[in-house]
């Protein structure tokens, strides 16, 4: 079984469903006049959904791929059972098009075929769920030709040509892969999908020669470019596996990003606790393990023990201004930490490292509850939302007040660290 999967933060997880009755509903397929390229569309399944996964059978499960729509997506083949799965999730409703769930798209390898019924699932804002078993799968065919794509994958380069009736600018860059590892496709609207292979990651991408950023969609390019793609193995892993955290999970790349940087440790050996909330004691020894310093002595909060496992983080965290503290004397160790707590000390400790641009003073007027902000966290707040690090929670609510997990922060410094670098 094969799967792949873009992480975004914030978004839901189908974990957490509810049962509830079985309904009906109609899978829509609608493919190119090529057969390789459909969009992809559930329908009768209402509006405001905020998750879906639909599980369809296909002919052949080779060089199948998927471009959703949503904050985070995902797709697992299983080629013993000749099934597709497609996930989508967000922190606001899926995008509709026609009174349709508009997922993505799907492309095949020429001359797959996809015929019988499959089966949906999909969550409103409460996380209630709504199965729709038998769910009719309907296919249909473009009439007007579409552009072919070009494909390179294990080196050469491919281009392809508007066949439509009338003439159009052909923007399809020039790819090649570097060795092997992937694939790596290119549209004649200027976009190449880079797709590596189980094990393999995006090693370098070379544009022109140039080095860009790694990424695995590249936009905005023409038909003078020229694209090369080198892949590498990932190396195995070493960090320990979490009952609680599957691959799916929109936070799984974050929780393996932060336990592969020493600075989360699991709740037991085998489970990571993501949905447990965070502490104010968690979060600055995460920060005092990322900073690499020790502490020079004892903190002065009365109710922090400089023997506990995190006295020698609130103690550094004291001494370099990184937090104050609930009072003058009391730090609140064990308070969960709200979502501008949060922004606050991570604000702090960015600008001690000298990495702050401070936000825009109406980066946060979109928000409903931008009032309900804290006046000592308005600047950490604007930094932290103008630097994408945190997000609305699907309403037009920043919950400044709510309650951070421990995978929401793993996934904020995977974006911190990664956005410094």
């Amino acid at each position: 079984m094969k799967r792949w999967i873009k992480h975004t933060f914030w978004a839901l997880t189908l974990s957490a469903l509810l049962t509830v009755p079985v309904l009906a509903a109609e899978l829509s397929l609608s493919f190119d006049k090529q057969g390789t390229t459909a969009a992809v569309q559930l329908r009768d399944v209402g509006t405001d959904r905020y998750a879906a996964e639909v599980t369809f059978p296909i002919s052949s499960t080779q060089s199948v791929q998927f471009q959703g729509k949503a904050d985070t997506y995902a797709m697992t083949l299983d080629s013993a059972a000749g099934t597709v799965t497609l996930y989508a999730a967000s922190s606001k409703p899926l995008p509709m098009s026609g009174g349709a769930l508009d997922l993505g798209t799907l492309t095949v390898a020429s001359g797959a075929e996809v015929s019988g019924t499959g089966k949906a699932i999909v969550l409103d804002q409460s996380l209630n769920r709504y199965t729709y078993a038998d769910t009719a799968v309907t296919v249909t065919r473009n009439q007007t030709p579409d552009a072919p794509d070009g494909d390179s994958s294990g080196g050469g380069t491919s281009g392809g040509n508007s066949s439509s009736g009338t003439p159009t600018v052909d923007r399809t860059p020039s790819v090649s892969v570097n060795g092997a590892g992937g694939k790596v496709k290119a549209a004649n609207d200027g976009s190449v999908t880079i797709t590596p292979d189980a094990g393999y990651q995006i090693a370098r991408i070379l544009v022109n020669g140039k080095e860009v950023a790694v990424t695995t969609r590249l936009t905005g390019l023409t038909a003078a470019d020229v694209v090369v793609v080198t892949f590498e193995k990932i190396a195995a892993e070493t960090q320990p596996t979490f009952t609680d955290v599957r691959p799916t999970d929109w936070y799984a790349d974050a929780v393996q990003f932060a336990v592969s940087k020493n600075l989360f440790q699991g709740m037991s050996a085998t489970e990571f606790g993501p949905n447990v909330q965070m502490n104010r004691a968690m979060l600055v020894t995460v920060l005092y393990r990322l900073s690499g310093e020790t502490a020079q002595s004892g903190s002065g909060f009365a109710d922090v023990d400089p023997n506990e496992w995190y006295g020698a983080a609130v103690t550094w965290a004291q001494q370099n201004g990184i937090v104050q503290g609930i009072t003058s004397t009391t730090f609140a160790p064990h308070n969960t930490i709200t979502r501008e707590q949060m922004a606050a000390i991570l604000y702090r400790y960015a600008k001690r490292q000298g990495t702050v641009q401070e936000g825009d003073a109406s980066v946060l007027s979109g928000f409903a509850d931008a009032d309900a902000v804290t006046p000592y966290a308005l600047p950490a707040m604007r930094w932290a939302v103008q630097q994408g690090l945190l997000s609305g929670m699907g309403d037009q609510t920043l919950a400044p007040g709510g309650f951070a997990t421990r995978a929401q922060v793993a996934t904020i410094l995977q974006r911190f660290l990664t956005s410094a670098q």
